[in-house]
């Protein structure tokens, strides 16, 4: 069954890539299509069968007390965000779908937050829809078969625009959908991104060699795709590909014609932000004021001292990245050798396109005359030197507050489509006149020299025999040449992919036990809705949402910094990109009461809880369970109200005795106290609360809910309490308070969204 819907989905997706081949003006061959469908099925044949799983699962069994003792390897805990994050969060987006409603809010997530403004939530990902046709453990899998099957056709596309022969388009195509850019992050919301990148250039530069209007709304729908594929790091990089790619390709022969693609390019590029910013406004109003830009902007260059060794001319502990093309094994056999790269696996793998493509771009480099290979060599050259922060580039990004925000080794992903598309040019070159071999042969020794000299060993001996005797074979006969490279590639790519991808037995898939069940259980209690949390590192987020327990703790690099500060004064939790998984203490804390934290998972090793009541009875070992029975509600009325500035917020949080009492920078809403009585739910939805509030002067509604900007109360003034919280002012005679949230910037987003669907319409409808 689960082969039948796979092979389902590849049938759909494929529908959508020869219908947008066609807005592009170009056909998809029969063969093309045969081997996008037939690509992924090979690669991932082998986790077809039910007895495995394509998700990092083996942790589970120390993170979930009780998990089945099955064998486990552990050699892809690496890949764990798989578990914490895209996993749970996808869940939430399945769920909203569900109950059909825009997952705008989860209550579960973080504290709660808004899948919505998440953009690796994936919830309008053109892959991650369709792969919810399929149960949530196949979902990974589902969304990579789903990838390849674009990232190659798309390839073609784009190597057939840039002149590259037909087999050589294969291979090209081939190399990028098996390459690192595509399988090192193979689990990762950024390789639905890179997937678009492609087709996206490939439309630009129709666009400059003077496509008509239905190009420019073809153009727009790719460019919105991939903008809604779940990376923007990635996206950003793609298109700015993609306009080196038209403006280097653009015919300049032909007067006017640049200006008009130009402007035509302009066009479909404001199209497609248009057709995503329901999603993408939302997002551009969040990212100021997340844990991810505070951090990234504030970095400052590291010392260096620059000698006459080559790595000295690189940021320390980075340029090592400039081997990542040059070998599948230049930092070891990924996830079984000890690692010798920098950063880990996936980061520095994520630059290798394939030893077929290094060996044509360096044949390229020497022997392809025409200046339409250079924007690829260029491009795949500047990623790497990105990446590894080669001196005076990365003076140039420090120097920007921006670009600090970047990821650089995000250039790789799209650096290994460059490469492979100049590795097609190459293999083109090989079968120039004679006059050109011996530059070809340059390129091509050359190219040996560095990948031994990264790592010589018998296998990478025996890819390059097999590729000399390819170039013999293609000196003789083109098709023989191609079959040979062919070869070589999938011998190279497949193992080497397929070692990326984790391989765990489905009975560690979120197991329930009896642990995970006291913890449910104590979470439904009555009076809630009430959020757990775990103490140290136990049940790290966001495992419980998962389970249908409402998590505190963030784990998401987009987390609102307010509410992060709030939790770093309390209880120490302080995330970084350097402690991505820091401890969780001082549970006795009174800020845990307002919390609405009523459960806390932990274990023998802390100290025992003074303010908190234990409820496992000892039965789970090194585990333990307890019920803090001062939790407040979600919402209720303080006792108090004191009057602080933003700058205070930390301190009066570490000073806080009595958790019914609040602060807030507004001086008005001390005079809104005094009446007390519990308040009550009649309608509860995730981002929709009916509250029945006791009482009837003016009144201070205080609760937990944070991003407090996103919340409105249905006429009623909102404020901020305690720093990062929801507060509203209930006026006197009102008794009923209805909170929605919607995202800063999505009604604006959705009716530019609206007026781009139907100019992009219309331009399908009447353009040429």
């Amino acid at each position: 069954m689960l082969f039948v819907k796979l092979l389902a989905l590849l049938g759909a997706m494929q529908a959508v890539s020869w219908l947008l081949a066609r807005g592009l003006g170009r056909r998809l061959p029969r063969h093309v299509m045969a081997l996008g469908v037939a690509l992924p099925l090979v690669l991932l044949f082998p986790w077809l069968d039910r007895g495995r799983l394509m998700v990092p699962l083996d942790l589970l069994q120390r993170m979930i007390p009780g998990a089945p003792a099955v064998p486990a390897s552990h050699r892809h805990d690496l890949l764990n965000d798989a578990i914490y994050q895209f996993i749970p969060w996808e869940l939430e987006v399945r769920h909203a779908l569900s109950d059909r409603r825009l997952p705008l809010w989860s209550d579960s997530l973080e504290g709660g937050s808004s899948p919505w403004v998440n953009p690796q939530a994936q919830a309008l990902s053109p892959i991650a829809m369709p792969a919810r046709a399929v149960p949530i453990q196949h979902h990974l899998l589902a969304a990579l078969a789903l990838k390849i099957l674009v990232a190659f056709e798309g390839a073609w596309l784009l190597a057939r625009s840039a002149g590259v022969s037909r087999l050589s388009s294969l291979i090209a195509a081939g190399g990028f959908a098996l390459s690192g850019g595509l399988i090192a992050w193979a689990l990762f919301p950024h390789t639905a991104a890179a997937a678009w990148v492609p087709w996206l250039a490939a439309a630009v530069i129709r666009l400059f060699r003077g496509g008509g209007w239905r190009t420019v709304a073809t153009a727009a729908i790719l460019t919105a795709a991939l903008l809604l594929s779940g990376h923007p790091e990635v996206a950003a990089v793609g298109g700015l590909f993609a306009g080196v790619c038209g403006l280097s390709l653009a015919r300049w022969s032909r007067r006017g014609s640049f200006g008009r693609g130009l402007g035509k390019a302009a066009v479909a590029a404001a199209l497609g932000f248009c057709l995503s910013a329901p999603q993408m406004l939302p997002f551009a109003l969040y990212l100021p004021h997340s844990q991810r830009a505070e951090e990234m902007t504030g970095r400052t260059l590291p010392p260096y001292s620059v000698g006459l060794a080559p790595i000295t001319w690189f940021v320390p502990g980075y340029g090592r990245f400039m081997m990542a093309p040059v070998s599948p094994r230049a930092y070891g056999i990924p996830f079984e050798d000890e690692f010798r790269g920098p950063i880990n696996w996936v980061d520095s793998e994520s630059g290798y396109a394939g030893i077929v493509a290094f060996a044509g771009s360096m044949v390229a480099l020497f022997a392809f005359r025409r200046r339409k290979v250079w924007p690829f060599l260029g491009f795949g050259l500047a990623s790497l030197l990105l990446a590894a922060q080669w001196i005076p580039l990365a003076h140039l990004i420090y120097a920007v507050s921006a670009l600090r925000a970047i990821a650089l080794a995000r250039f790789l992903l799209v650096g290994c489509l460059a490469l492979a598309i100049a590795g097609g040019m190459g293999l083109d070159a090989l079968r120039q006149s004679r006059s050109r071999r011996s530059a070809a042969l340059v390129g091509l020794i050359m190219a040996a020299a560095l990948s031994l000299a990264a790592q010589t060993d018998a296998f990478t001996i025996a890819l390059w025999v097999l590729i000399g005797l390819s170039v013999l074979a293609a000196w003789k006969r083109r098709a023989w040449g191609a079959a040979g490279f062919a070869l070589v590639l999938l011998i190279d790519l497949v193992p080497w992919a397929r070692g990326f991808l984790p391989s765990t037995n489905p009975a560690l898939f979120y197991p329930r036990t009896d642990y995970m069940n006291v913890v449910t259980a104590e979470a439904a209690t009555p009076g809630g809705p009430w959020r757990a949390v775990g103490e140290g590192q136990n049940l790290y987020p966001s495992l419980l949402p998962v389970y249908g327990v409402d998590e505190l703790r963030p784990h998401n690099p987009l987390v609102p910094m307010p509410y992060l500060r709030t939790l770093q004064a309390a209880f120490g939790f302080a995330p970084t990109t350097i402690n991505y998984f820091p401890i969780f203490g001082g549970i006795d804390h009174p800020f845990l009461d307002f919390l609405n934290v009523r459960v806390i998972a932990s274990s023998v090793g802390w100290p025992p809880a003074k303010t908190l009541e234990r409820i496992d009875g000892g039965r789970f070992s090194l585990f333990t369970v307890y019920r803090n029975p001062d939790a407040l509600p979600r919402w209720f009325l303080p006792s108090g109200v004191d009057v602080i500035s933003e700058a205070d917020v930390a301190r009066w949080i570490v000073s806080l005795k009595d958790p019914r009492r609040v602060a807030v920078f507004n001086p008005r809403a001390a005079a809104w106290t005094g009446q007390t009585g519990p308040v009550s739910v009649s309608f509860l939805s995730p981002g929709r609360v009916v509250l029945d509030v006791p009482g009837s002067g003016d009144r201070l509604l205080a609760t937990s809910l944070n991003q407090p900007e996103g919340w409105t109360a249905a006429g009623m003034e909102t404020l901020v309490v305690n720093g990062a919280f929801l507060g509203v002012h209930v006026p006197a005679g009102a008794s009923k308070v209805e909170l929605r949230f919607r995202p800063p910037g999505f009604l604006p987003g959705v009716l530019l969204g609206l007026a781009a669907f139907l100019a992009t319409a219309v331009l399908l409808w009447r353009g040429t």
